[in-house]
């Protein structure tokens, strides 16, 4: 199995587990829990567009979503965790909504338990690129002779991987942070541990699903 089928397949995998784990998931009742939900499962749908995009060989589509995928997650952290009280009602009335690089440099800067994204601020760049259409993107899309997709199978997996881990993190704060179900968030840990370490499929367990 190459890198770019390894990475497609877990990315399928991680979408499946994650829907069996958060569709219909009740949310605390506050605003500021709906809100981060909303953003998380954002997120969640921008990452399985991505696998229906590559299954689809639309590969610069499924590219573009990566940033989006990203910003969900992080605008769903800092509204759980980062927001204050007037920033959040600043963000629920359109006059206060951060960028993508300063969502993430809050984040990182302030060192508290949680997902580590302090890395993924390097990156930010390049999926503005991705997006937008940039000369980064557009050279993935021609060569001396023709235009047209020229995309490389390391850079689909790799960022299939990143859309992955951004994926696995949203649906583990919603369930153990806008859910506030630790219980079940600790079991989907241990269920990506396991499959992690090569013991079998990640699957939802019974349990997590129906609860």
């Amino acid at each position: 199995m190459t890198a770019f089928d390894d990475a497609y397949r877990h990315a399928k995998e991680v979408a499946t587990w994650a829907m069996g784990h958060v569709q219909g998931l009740p949310l605390a009742s506050t605003r500021r829990n709906r809100l981060a939900g909303a953003a998380y499962g954002l997120a969640l749908e921008h990452h399985r567009a991505m696998t229906v995009l590559v299954e689809a060989m639309a590969y610069g589509s499924a590219l573009t979503l990566i940033r989006p995928a990203v910003e969900g997650f992080a605008r769903g952290y800092w509204l759980l965790y980062r927001a204050n009280d007037a920033q959040l009602g600043e963000f629920v009335v359109g006059r206060h909504s951060p960028t993508l690089d300063r969502l993430l440099r809050e984040i990182a800067n302030e060192g508290a338990p949680g997902p580590q994204i302090g890395e993924l601020q390097q990156l930010v760049q390049r999926l503005n690129a991705l997006t937008h259409g940039a000369i980064e993107h557009l050279a993935l899309r021609q060569s001396s002779s023709s235009v047209g997709p020229h995309y490389r199978t390391e850079d689909i997996a790799q960022g299939l991987e990143m859309a992955t881990w951004v994926a696995k993190m949203a649906a583990l704060d919603m369930v153990g942070g806008a859910a506030n179900d630790v219980e079940r968030a600790t079991r989907m840990q241990q269920e990506l541990e396991a499959q992690d370490q090569g013991r079998g499929p990640l699957i939802a367990s019974r349990a997590s699903a129906t609860e």
